[in-house]
C-alpha cells in the first residue's frame, strides 16, 4: 500500500519482487501451508485443507505438486467441477508419465462428484486397463 509519501509500503506478509509484482506468500510460507494442508487431509479434515489450499494456490497457480493436492482436497471435498478445472490445468503442466494414472483415476473421481456417471465409468475403466497392463509390463 502506498504511505502519503507516495512510496510502496509493505507489510510482514508481502514481499516485492524483481518484477514489481507484490508477492503475498513467500516459499517457506507456501511450504508450511502445503504440509499444514497435508496434514488436514491425512487426519480426514478435508474442509481445513482446502481453505488452506485455496489460499496458497492463488499466489502459486502453476505449482504442480500443489495443484495435486488441491484436485484431492476437491474431490474429497466432493467438488467435482471444481476439481475437473484443476485437473485440466494440471493436464497442461504436467507432462511426467508417471502422473498419467493418479491423474486419471482423480479425473474418475471428480467426474463421479460432478455427476457425470457415463463418463466417470469410462475413464475408470480406462484407468484399470492401462495399469493392468502397467503392471504386466513391471513384472516381466
Amino acid at each position: 500500500m502506498a504511505g502519503p509519501d507516495k512510496v510502496q509500503h509493505f507489510t510482514s506478509t508481502q514481499r516485492a519482487s524483481e518484477a514489481g509484482a507484490v508477492e503475498l506468500i513467500s516459499g517457506p510460507e507456501r511450504d508450511l501451508l502445503c504440509v499444514l494442508s497435508y496434514v488436514y487431509l491425512a487426519c480426514g479434515q478435508s474442509a481445513k485443507s482446502l481453505a488452506l489450499l485455496r489460499l496458497v494456490a492463488h499466489e502459486q497457480s502453476q505449482d504442480i505438486g500443489l495443484l495435486r493436492i488441491l484436485a484431492y482436497a476437491l474431490i474429497s471435498e466432493r467438488c467435482g467441477d471444481e476439481a475437473l478445472s484443476v485437473l485440466d490445468k494440471l493436464d497442461k503442466l504436467d507432462d511426467e508419465p508417471s502422473s498419467c494414472l493418479p491423474l486419471m483415476l482423480m479425473r474418475s473421481h471428480a467426474l463421479r462428484h460432478a455427476g457425470h456417471m457415463t463418463e466417470a465409468q469410462a475413464v475408470f475403466k480406462r484407468y484399470v486397463l492401462l495399469r493392468g497392463s502397467t503392471a504386466a509390463i513391471e513384472q516381466k
